[in-house]
């Protein structure tokens, strides 16, 4: 059941960072052509690709957490002995969770002042654009536990 929900959450995600990056391709391609073509630009298409792009990075990392395709030092981990791997790796985890709770804390403040602020080109509230960084947050620390139990409770990685 729990994998299910995953694997439908994570098509979701993946389905997400398509229509971003699809929308921004065609914004910014729009942007070129109305430029060059027109001798007219469009004032809010560098924004609203700033924007997407933004959404897409952080919806990106949750999506690399949950495929192991962030950073890691696994030459460190596979020269050490047996039993300091887990505890090793599981260190590893934790911080990461701490530092994406960090993350989530921050994004709560920012939202609360970006609930004041306007975006320049689009007049949009900018806590719209600051809430990817909570979403993704959880998102990331929910991969993150994920892929603790996979690999410190039942024995290794499911890749």
């Amino acid at each position: 059941m729990f994998s299910v929900l995953e694997e439908k959450l994570y098509k979701l995600l993946l389905g997400i960072c398509f229509v971003l990056m699809l929308a921004m391709v065609a914004i910014i391609f729009g942007q070129v052509v109305a430029r060059y073509a027109f001798s007219n630009s469009l004032t809010w298409s560098e924004e609203v690709g700033r924007y997407l792009f933004v959404w897409m990075t952080f919806l990106g990392t949750a999506l690399a957490v949950r495929n192991r395709s962030h950073v890691a030092l696994d030459v460190l981990i596979g020269k050490l002995p047996p039993l300091l791997r887990k505890p090793v790796i599981a260190f590893g985890y934790l911080t990461m969770m701490a530092l994406a709770c960090v993350m989530i804390y921050a994004a709560v403040n920012m939202m609360t002042l970006g609930s004041r602020q306007v975006s320049a080109a689009l007049q949009i509230p900018m806590k719209w654009v600051y809430l990817v960084l909570p979403v993704s947050g959880v998102m990331i620390i929910f991969y993150l536990a994920k892929n603790l139990y996979e690999d410190c409770l039942q024995g290794g990685p499911k890749v």
